[in-house]
């Protein structure tokens, strides 16, 4: 485990063979977070060592603590969803315990709050509504993650929310650490309920309804700058979440009115993480398309502290807010051309209001609004004392605000407390996005669109393991159906990710040398060579060798032994020493030691002439003694 004597002694170091531990991000609640390059996979990574410091003692292992870090890991990565930030794998070093996730290199929405900046009611639906399909994923698995924070929300670089340090909430339990977890922590006893639910604040065990309450004072602190109930006194905090009720239904569009429902003290009265989407996506049918959001990576000037709990706590404070509920410091609302027109026309409206408030009888004629402005229809509740019961719908040939029609008609009567109706259009009749086009190429899904009265929006690309390269992956919208001539995003496959060849032992079986190859999805091309070295159908090698990136499904040589070639050992007897050696350099063998003189007929050799012996074997020779050859002559 890591202490503060060991972090300089750690940059620089491998982890499992793969993770190069490259700078300190900083420190969590129970971990020092580094960013790390996963040497394999060529990518940025973040690695969490279990800090010394969360047991007393620091240096003293605890093996238990351990290993139930590394049990959360595996925990949280067979939750694998497309709105949780992954884990990539997890492992044991000379530092203590390690996981390892997805670099978030978008940041966190902690970072963007410390910035000054503040979500839009578009923007902050777009990311409750994907952090609520994350929590349903865990809850649907019987998973609580207790523990949602602006700095476990964090976003990748295309602006995608995605929840953080699942798998670790288990730690707040760990008895033998809670102390010096408290005692080491960056949190205060305020930061710990801050966003804690009013369950939480009364020592229950928290549930997946604990979960989308603090969701909620998440995005509402994110709309406003200031999370709710907030105080320097914990106990004035819990006691005010336990008996209030959030005051939203005024504030932030139609979305105020879902976050206001989905924060009730009474956990049976709040909706689950999936009716709160159900909630987020009919809200979103009022409010325009999000304006990008102001990523780490995108020159935001955000500062790069990483998704670090703690890192850049928002200046406390409330913030300020338009009537939309945008920030003054953010990006405003863009109010159409319309709106424009119409608030010309407004002025005699509103004089009229003002003026029949004033002077005028009980009975009030209602007024034209054919030409009223959203600033107009308030009017109406606020001056007349009229109820406005605003209705909404599409309508093709209309432009969204624009009032379709009114009861009762223009010149009515109506006393202080009726009510006044109103059609609002919310635009022309939304076109739905052909469902054909994932493994359409991008040229065809481009003409499908384009017969739809749609075109193509932003192209993304990311590696598929089943998409063909230059096929449509998915359509990268949040919602099915669009405004008409609308830009829709899509993702293209680059086919699946490249491979690299597995190390291959020298001697292996071809049978298990196979199998490796598939695994990784390689073709393999087997080809028969003798070796004197490799034992037959063995492998000697395969090229391209180990390490060597290529794409998937390449093929992969793989060069077996067929074994040592054989040969016939030639006939010698009756040559000289030097003819017997030409003639074994023919057969492929060698020749080894010479008994008896060299300049006499060979006898025999060892092994002898028309046994098979392995090609480069080396034979001896035997020849005529001197002694015989005199005998030989003298006979003659």
């Amino acid at each position: 485990m890591v202490t503060q004597d060991d972090l300089a002694g750690v940059i620089g170091r491998v982890l499992g063979g793969r993770y190069r531990l490259a700078t300190l991000m900083g420190a969590g609640r129970f971990t020092e977070v580094f960013l790390a390059y996963d040497l394999l996979q060529s990518q940025r990574v973040v690695v969490k060592l279990l800090s010394g410091e969360a047991i007393p003692g620091e240096r003293v292992r605890d093996e238990a603590l351990a290993a139930r870090y590394l049990q959360a890991a595996e925990e949280a990565f067979s939750a694998n969803h497309p709105y949780l930030v992954g884990v990539r794998g997890w492992g044991d070093s000379d530092f203590g315990p390690y996981v390892v996730s997805e670099f978030m290199a978008g940041g966190s929405l902690q970072q963007m709050l410390a910035s000054g900046y503040l979500l839009t009611p578009s923007q902050a639906l777009m990311a409750g509504l994907e952090v609520a399909r994350g929590l349903e994923h865990l809850h649907s698995s019987g998973h609580v993650h207790r523990d949602i924070r602006p700095s476990n929300i964090c976003f990748d670089l295309r602006g995608r929310a995605r929840l953080a340090d699942f798998g670790t909430s288990w730690m707040l339990t760990y008895s033998e650490a809670a102390g010096a977890l408290a005692a080491r922590s960056v949190f205060t006893s305020i930061d710990a309920a801050r966003y804690a639910s009013p369950e939480q604040a009364q020592g229950l065990e928290a549930d997946h309804k604990s979960d989308v309450y603090s969701l909620v004072l998440v995005l509402t602190e994110a709309l406003s700058g200031r999370v709710p109930f907030q105080s320097d006194d914990a106990e004035y905090t819990h006691m005010a979440k336990m008996s209030r009720n959030l005051d939203l239904a005024g504030q932030f569009d139609r979305l105020g009115r879902v976050l206001e429902t989905a924060g009730r003290p009474d956990r049976e009265e709040r909706p689950s993480a999936l009716d709160l989407g159900r909630g987020l996506m009919a809200a979103a049918q009022t409010l325009p398309r999000p304006t990008p959001l102001p990523l780490a990576e995108t020159g935001s000037g955000i500062p790069d502290t990483g998704d670090i709990p703690g890192a850049g706590l928002p200046a406390a404070g409330p913030a300020a807010v338009d009537g939309s509920g945008a920030s003054r410091r953010g990006p405003r609302r863009l109010l159409p051309a319309l709106t424009v027109i119409l608030a010309v026309g407004a002025l005699g409206f509103g004089a009229y209001l003002l003026w029949d408030n004033w002077f005028g009888p009980e009975t009030r004629p209602v007024p034209d609004l054919a030409d009223a402005g959203d600033a107009d229809l308030l009017r109406i509740e606020n001056e007349f004392g009229w109820v406005l019961d605003r209705r909404e719908q599409r309508q093709d040939g209309t432009v969204a605000g624009q009032v379709l029609r009114q009861a009762p008609r223009p010149g009515t009567g109506l006393e202080r407390g009726e009510t006044v109706t109103v059609w609002v259009s919310l635009g022309p009749e939304l076109v739905m996005i052909p469902r054909n086009l994932p493994g359409l190429a991008l040229e065809d899904a481009e003409q499908v669109l384009n017969e739809s009265g749609l075109a193509v929006g932003d192209v993304f690309t990311r590696y598929d393991e089943d998409v063909i390269e230059g096929a449509v992956i998915e359509v990268d919208e949040l919602f099915a159906e669009v405004d008409p001539a609308s830009s829709v995003n899509v993702v293209v496959s680059l086919g699946p990710s490249p491979r690299v060849v597995p190390e291959i032992a020298a001697g292996a079986s071809f049978a298990a040398v196979r199998e490796k190859l598939e695994e990784a999805r390689l073709e393999v091309l087997e080809w028969p060579e003798p070796s004197s070295e490799i034992a037959a159908d063995h492998v000697a090698r395969v090229e391209p060798p180990p390490g060597t990136e290529v794409p998937a499904d390449s093929i992969i040589t793989v060069v077996v032994s067929t074994g040592p070639v054989e040969v016939l050992v030639p006939e010698l007897a009756a040559l000289g020493v030097q003819e017997a050696r030409l003639l074994l350099e023919e057969a492929d063998l060698c020749l080894d030691q010479v008994e008896g003189p060299l300049d006499t007929e060979v006898l025999a050799s060892n092994p002898p002439g028309g046994t098979i012996t392995e090609s480069g074997q080396c034979v001896s020779l035997i020849t005529r003694p001197d002694e015989d050859a005199g005998a030989g002559a003298e006979d003659g």
